[in-house]
């Protein structure tokens, strides 16, 4: 029996990447190997047919044999308020509508496509659902306090208790909020991985030496105020006040908030100590990897980050992070990383002072880097495996129903 699979993913453009993974090849715009190409390649395994849809600003369908792909739009993007919940609640029903006429068997959705509790009706039509937590349900520490986010999350956990098939989850924390909001009540539990290439990262050279001043700190990412990316400045103006000419920094990405990081790096005079040429291709951030000593991700409270990839990234190229603990990815990866307070931009700037004057403290963190790494290059761990195990069983299951055994 062939399985219909319907995947709800989220802001990214599906077309371009399909046609990459049909001829066997990578992404060049990817360091991963992107979570699409994975499922698509479950499905080619088992022989499923897939509608995949994202909400890629461009509206875009493509129909390649047992694939559909569909870049759809949220309706009112950019909304606030009411609005906003609105417009999470249409979307989550125009993809149930799509479901229900492709004649999906089970639904695998990714967080942020549409609140889970909207979810429930797929199962009402006969759809199995499957949430895929690339996001913490809620920052790390930092559960909401507002009546309308604490009763969405008590809308999702009777999702989560009585709904949902089984739950997929990026990280340990992703999972464990899980089971806090259902007081141990929920489907069953799987962590995936981010997976990788290995021969990107083995053509980045070790670190500079420990001794090579200036220390070299990136930051690789979206640059958006919930990123951290103006703490980054404010860092960098105390890091050179207390230990002038030791410390330089490169911030590397796009986002909302680059031109007015760029004005407010003008505005401090930080043009000797904070370099941010913005986006940078695959072979220019090997060049960054190279000339840096170690990556920061501080993440505020504002956001919900499930395993943030430049973590992995850093740790791959064998480069210590600095972060707090509203990333996941510090349980996972913690004998590699500084930990900082959240939020606090005075504990960051303690923790790179202690980092650059301690050779020991910095290389027994880079030493942990090569073993840490291992899982992001196991596919076992991928999205490919882990669908297997959670998905196949439920084919069977439904070949047992078809033929009466």
């Amino acid at each position: 029996m062939s399985i219909r699979i319907f995947h709800a993913t989220g802001p990214i453009d599906l077309i371009d990447p399909h046609g990459y993974w049909k001829r066997n090849e990578h992404c060049p715009t990817q360091v991963s190997i992107t979570f699409s190409s994975q499922f698509e390649q479950f499905c080619e395994d088992i022989g499923a047919e897939a509608y995949i849809v994202a909400y890629h600003p461009r509206k875009d369908i493509l129909r390649d044999g047992a694939f559909t792909l569909e870049n759809r739009p949220k309706p009112m993007p950019g909304a606030r308020g009411v609005k906003y919940h609105l417009s999470e609640i249409l979307y989550g029903l125009g993809l149930l509508v799509t479901a229900v006429r492709f004649r999906a068997d089970v639904a695998l959705m990714d967080s942020g496509t549409t609140y889970y509790f909207v979810t429930s009706l797929f199962r009402l039509m006969g759809i199995r659902v499957i949430p895929v937590l690339h996001n913490t349900i809620w920052p790390s520490g930092f559960p909401p306090t507002g009546s309308v986010q604490r009763a969405i999350l008590w809308l999702d956990s009777l999702f989560y208790r009585h709904v949902a098939t089984a739950v997929i989850g990026v990280s340990p924390e992703c999972t464990r909020q899980v089971a806090q909001l259902t007081r141990g009540r929920h489907a069953p539990l799987y962590e995936i991985r981010a997976q990788f290439l290995r021969e990107y990262f083995e053509q980045i050279p070790a670190p500079p030496p420990f001794d090579q001043r200036p220390f070299q700190i990136m930051f690789v990412g979206r640059v958006d105020r919930i990123k951290g990316v103006f703490d980054i400045l404010e860092m960098a103006r105390k890091v050179e006040a207390s230990a002038p000419g030791q410390v330089r920094w490169e911030m590397c990405g796009s986002g909302p908030d680059l031109e007015e990081v760029r004005r407010r790096h003008r505005d401090m005079g930080l043009e000797s100590i904070v370099n941010i040429p913005g986006w940078t291709s695959l072979p220019g951030l090997v060049e960054v990897f190279a000339r840096s000593h170690a990556a920061i991700v501080p993440t505020r409270s504002s956001f919900i980050e499930g395993l943030p990839m430049t973590v992995a990234e850093a740790i791959l190229a064998g480069r210590p992070v600095i972060t707090n603990p509203v990333v996941p990815a510090l349980e996972v990866l913690r004998p590699a990383c500084v930990a900082a307070r959240t939020d606090d931009v005075d504990s960051y700037v303690e923790q790179v002072l202690k980092l650059i004057s301690d050779r020991e403290y910095y290389e027994s963190l880079r030493r942990a880097c090569a073993d840490l790494g291992e899982p992001f290059y196991d596919r076992e761990q991928g999205m490919t495996a882990v669908l297997k195990r959670v998905i196949l069983p439920l084919k069977d299951k439904g070949k047992s129903k078809k033929t009466g055994s």
